[in-house]
């Protein structure tokens, strides 16, 4: 907790952890800073703050929000980084949301590793980590146990990337859905894509539907079980899916289809036979065959280019992924 921090990099994420708490989530929030107290939004102030603790806290998480850069004293920048660089090693995971990536490369904590922060702020994070990989095409990167995120919004999604992860996906969804979040996005989005597309209606019927199908991606849907959950008719359905979301039922479930299998290809060593049965294809060859229609290339060199070098996971239990 520094001065000048940016209200929503501080509010976004911690409403996360908040609507995980109420739901049942085991999470203990504390905040640690240089000064007891912030001046926050306007007339508004933060207290409550614990002083930085002197030795290494074990902690699972350690969430550094963004500052307006010019109102904090470069004393106190200087006494944070030195804390965060000695408390780093004992934390699971550190994020940085938007410029509080600016932080931690000035501490030497992302040299080498990749990174973002917000566009405007990628030439300035270069110059504080000229060894780290700075992205400026995704809203969060993950490397290790570092994660980094465009700014603003961004530190939501990233919050609910670390919550899947650390406390499930179907915990993350509830949240997602608490916080009308009707789906969360990937950290290779550069935009809303599929989860959120076509989520711009009101019609609940069929949102339900949307957060069926998005639930669970491997199983066979017909229309006849799609119908049913959205107590529409078969034909009545076509015509409503389409008019409310501007996509036809089937590309918009082979869509969300596409992006698991590119999510499973950038976070996993899964074959692509397996990416595909875990994603509803049935099979590799259902997936190339889908593939062409919405992408170019073949998805063997789309996964060789979105790697970027970085470790991928190996996932025993591929219902986690039914949530994404």
């Amino acid at each position: 907790m520094l001065p000048g921090q940016v209200p929503l990099d501080l509010a976004g994420p911690l409403q996360v952890l908040l609507s995980a708490t109420q739901l049942g989530a085991p999470l203990e929030l504390r905040f640690f800073g240089p000064q007891a107290s912030l001046p926050w939004l306007g007339p508004l102030a933060l207290t409550g703050i614990e002083a930085l603790p002197e030795a290494p806290l074990a902690l699972d998480l350690l969430v550094v929000p963004g500052q307006y850069r010019a109102r904090i004293d470069s004393a106190l920048q200087h006494h944070a980084g030195d804390w965060l660089r000695q408390q780093a090693p004992a934390c699971r995971t550190l994020m940085a949301v938007c410029s509080g990536a600016l932080l931690l490369a000035a501490t030497g904590l992302l040299d080498g590793r990749r990174c973002t922060t917000h566009h405007s702020l990628l030439d300035e994070l270069r110059r504080l980590a000229p060894l780290a990989r700075v992205r400026g095409d995704c809203i969060f990167v993950e490397d290790d146990r570092y994660l980094t995120s465009a700014g603003i919004s961004t530190g939501i999604d990233t919050m609910l990337h670390w919550l899947a992860l650390n406390q499930g996906q179907r915990l993350a969804q509830q949240v997602a859905r608490e916080l009308v979040i009707y789906w969360r996005r990937s950290g290779q989005e550069p935009q809303l894509g599929i989860w959120l597309e076509g989520r711009n209606h009101v019609e609940t019927r069929i949102h339900r539907l949307q957060d069926a199908l998005a639930a669970d991606l491997a199983r066979p849907w017909t229309l006849a079980e799609m119908a049913r959950l959205a107590t529409l008719g078969e034909r009545q359905l076509r015509r409503r899916f389409s008019a409310l979301t501007g996509l036809s039922l089937g590309d918009y479930l082979a869509r969300l289809r596409l992006q698991q299998a590119r999510q499973l290809m950038c976070e996993t060593d899964w074959s692509l036979a397996r990416i595909a049965e875990c994603s509803g294809f049935g099979d590799d060859r259902q997936l190339r065959r889908v593939w062409q229609r919405f992408e170019r290339g073949s998805p063997a060199a789309w996964r060789r280019s979105h790697q970027h070098g970085g470790a991928v996971g190996h996932l025993d239990d591929p219902t986690q992924y039914k949530s994404r």
